[in-house]
């Protein structure tokens, strides 16, 4: 499931048809189906003439597609835009940076650790907490 959907747009006290959940998303019906075949998407009334999904299920379901893909770091991890998975910096390659930018009301620098991938030699960053400017 590559696309992202934006789930803001379900209502979740009314109920969908494939058709109408395939003009939201700008998606193909059969992807719909293929969803409720494979993916488990829950269907209000199987023994209906009409197969509906209600919001609040197409919503908790499009929500954990999403949290399957994310992919949780360590601290001393990076993700690897080419690798598509965590990996860690080449030893001696690791470098903090100051991006140059204040965040907040405190006006807090904000820093960015810069790396090499071990696996392949992509160029990591990685945005890292900010510290208070004296």
């Amino acid at each position: 499931m590559p696309k992202r959907y934006n789930t803001r747009l379900i209502k979740q006290r009314r109920s969908y048809s494939p058709s109408q959940i395939a003009k939201l998303f700008s998606i193909d019906r059969k992807t719909c189906f293929r969803w409720i075949k494979d993916k488990e998407l829950k269907v209000l009334g199987l023994n209906t003439n009409q197969t509906l999904i209600s919001g609040v299920d197409l919503k908790e379901f499009l929500d954990k597609e999403k949290a399957e893909r994310k992919t949780k770091l360590e601290e001393n991890e990076f993700f690897c835009m080419k690798c598509h998975k965590a990996v860690r910096a080449k030893t001696g390659s690791e470098n903090i940076v100051k991006t140059g930018k204040t965040i907040g009301k405190d006006s807090k620098d904000q820093l960015k650790k810069i790396g090499l991938c071990e696996l392949c030699g992509t160029k990591l960053n990685k945005l890292l907490s900010v510290y208070r400017k004296d």
